[in-house]
């Protein structure tokens, strides 16, 4: 099988320096990186796990979950293996949390024909962790913007700099899990730090990208008023109150199984939260809340966007626009707003 030739690394004294995430492995002759899909044989990184998936899908956007991106399309998901992370409550942890699984090659021309011949208007990178696929995923979207589609990256946030600037100009949308808003959340239960995901949120937003935020409240973890309150300060201080946040239910999983699913008055509080800092779009998941699941318009309170589960109806928008007041609403509605 054809070795794939990794990008964005350095020869770092005896070792290899990987620059596509956060973590900048320093790896030796023979061994793979914190992610176990990049080597290094003979002084050159390999990614070899490019092309090879795991899952192929026909998603609806929502289910991202992405609400102002191209709502009521549907998305191409595709999925490798492994992960720079080593969350305890992995939901997709037979995919993320292992080197190896089940997988075929498919070439970035047959992902981008068959998004096609589905009637997709783009492509995610989704279920595992997109950036230890890098090369692949830069092929992929980039291939898929010169046939008229756009690209979604799901990501944890955990990439370099580097990274990001060579895959932004290919994505249309970039949607960042920020797990928790502590240093000792992120090594506790996810094994990595909190401030390399505020940089890629930071950098995303000054890049012009379509950004929404997801954050997973876990009980007894990361659901304290104080701490949804710490996040919610930085979130309007540095991003504004326009980039939507989804606040999801956990449910017990992997290594995290003792602890109770969240319940809705959790989520509940924290959406109010939200609104009383003045977030415009706030969101619920993976539970019914009536007005988490809806998008209102910000100046005249009208109902733009209804969601049932992943479908979606738009009877108060139009052209982007609140057709009450008139009001831009933030977001991608059509392929020509990119």
């Amino acid at each position: 099988m054809t070795r794939y030739p990794a990008r964005l690394w350095k020869v770092s004294g005896d070792k290899i320096s990987c620059g596509v995430c956060a973590r900048r492995c320093k790896i030796a002759n023979g061994e793979r990186g914190f992610c176990g899909v990049r080597e290094n044989t003979d002084g050159v990184l390999y990614a070899d796990s490019y092309g090879l998936l795991t899952a192929a899908n026909l998603d609806p956007i929502e289910k991202k979950p992405l609400y102002h991106f191209l709502p009521g399309t549907t998305t191409f998901s595709v999925s490798g293996f492994g992960c720079n992370f080593r969350c305890k409550h992995c939901q997709n942890y037979t995919l993320s949390q292992t080197t190896s699984a089940p997988a075929e090659f498919v070439s970035p021309e047959a992902v981008v024909k068959e998004a096609v011949r589905l009637g997709a208007a783009s492509i995610s990178f989704t279920y595992n962790e997109p950036t230890i696929s890098f090369e692949y995923v830069y092929d992929t979207a980039k291939l898929a913007k010169e046939h008229g589609l756009t690209s979604a990256f799901i990501t944890n946030g955990y990439m370099s700099k580097e990274a990001l600037l060579e895959l932004a100009p290919y994505l249309g949308a970039i949607r960042i899990d920020l797990k928790g808003f502590t240093d000792e959340f992120y090594k506790d239960v996810c094994g990595a730090r909190l401030k390399p995901v505020l940089d890629t949120i930071l950098l995303s937003k000054e890049l012009g990208l379509h950004l929404e935020l997801v954050t997973l409240v876990i009980p007894g973890y990361n659901d304290s008023v104080e701490e949804i309150d710490s996040m919610l300060d930085w979130v309007t201080a540095n991003l504004g109150p326009a980039v939507p946040h989804h606040f999801t239910a956990f449910m017990p999983m992997y290594h995290m199984q003792n602890v109770p699913r969240t319940p809705f008055s959790t989520l509940d509080r924290i959406y109010h939260q939200a609104k009383a800092h003045g977030l415009y779009y706030p969101y619920v998941g993976n539970m019914p809340h009536d007005p988490g699941s809806k998008t209102f318009c910000p100046k005249c309170g009208a109902v733009l966007i209804e969601r049932n589960g992943f479908s979606s109806s738009e009877p108060g928008l139009e052209g982007g626009h609140c057709k009450k007041c008139g009001r831009k609403i933030e977001g991608v509605f059509s392929l020509a707003d990119l």
